[in-house]
């Protein structure tokens, strides 16, 4: 009886040492196609590999993060704007999930600022609405860490775009950049595939603030 129990915990350890083996590699496909995605259906393309990672991995909120991550970097890519308002319907309800699983989460939060920003680069009439929207998700991702650097980094953007006489422009976004970029290079990896983005599109901002 004992020997059948060691086979059985022995087995049952197998199996989820293979899935973990095979969840990093998915995870590893579906960055590798992110990063080298150009056109709106290569980033929907690693979008189905987090959504099927994420249908599997019910717990984790990261796939599903990393599903709408891919959507909106892809909405910048399209010309056309009923494609890329469906990319972002379709990045929302990723984020909805991620949210679920991970209620108060900053980077989530922050990707939901993200999305909204992603919203006037479709359509810059919607910058009123929008950007307040992004400024409200951005307020709460740093409410729930002070220190996220992407959360700075995207609220350095948000104040950038805004015109100067309603406290936007480049002077005031200097000093967002600038606090992102030393957390940015403060940041430490909690897990594997923990958010890193946005390193270097807070240096190329910042240098545009010095100009």
């Amino acid at each position: 009886m004992k020997k059948v129990v060691s086979i059985i915990v022995v087995m049952v350890f197998a199996a989820t040492s293979l899935w973990a083996q095979n969840y990093a590699g998915a995870m590893q496909n579906a960055l590798a196609k992110m990063g080298a995605a150009k056109t709106p259906s290569e980033y929907v393309a690693a979008s189905q590999i987090f959504e099927r990672v994420s249908q599997v991995e019910t717990s984790k909120w990261i796939p599903a993060y990393y599903g709408a991550l891919s959507l909106i970097n892809g909405s910048y890519t399209g010309k056309e704007k009923e494609e890329r308002d469906q990319m972002l319907d379709q990045a929302q309800k990723f984020i909805d999930t991620a949210l679920e699983r991970s209620p108060e989460n900053s980077e989530v939060m922050a990707l939901q600022g993200y999305l909204y920003q992603a919203r006037i680069g479709v359509d810059g009439s919607r910058g009123q609405e929008f950007s307040q929207k992004a400024a409200g998700a951005l307020k709460k991702a740093l409410s729930l860490n002070a220190n996220n650097p992407r959360a700075t980094f995207l609220m350095a953007m948000n104040v950038y775009h805004t015109p100067a006489f309603w406290g936007g422009g480049k002077d005031n976004a200097l000093p967002l950049f600038e606090k992102a970029e030393k957390l940015f290079a403060e940041q430490k990896m909690s897990s594997p595939f923990a958010p890193a983005w946005g390193k270097e599109t807070n240096q190329h901002f910042l240098e545009e603030c010095k100009k």
